[in-house]
């Protein structure tokens, strides 16, 4: 999805580089999706680079708008570092979106 299709929804957020991705409507409550744009990342710990590894969902917030519970649902990129001497096998991404572990 290119950034021009999701801006009305991404203006949520107010950060460049998250995108929403998916809007839900239950009966009760809307889930909003989101996932950050791909970008080359280093290991934390040797600074190769990393190549991506999937992703994984966690759920951010549960709060209220329009009377209803609103989810986030983040996509947080998770890596795979390069380096076989590196201790770090895999990272999650880190984003200001949300706190690390949040």
């Amino acid at each position: 999805m290119s950034h021009a299709i999701c801006a009305p929804a991404c203006a949520l957020f107010d950060l460049p580089d998250v995108h929403v991705r998916a809007v839900e409507r239950g009966p009760r409550s809307f889930t909003v999706v989101v996932e950050t744009f791909p970008t080359l990342v280093g290991c934390p710990s040797c600074g190769v680079l990393a190549t991506g590894h999937g992703r994984r969902e966690v759920v951010l917030h549960d709060l209220p708008c329009a009377g209803v519970p609103v989810r986030v649902v983040w996509r947080k990129r998770i890596f795979r570092c390069r380096e076989d001497a590196c201790e770090v096998v895999t990272f999650s991404e880190v984003h200001e979106l949300a706190a690390p572990r949040a």
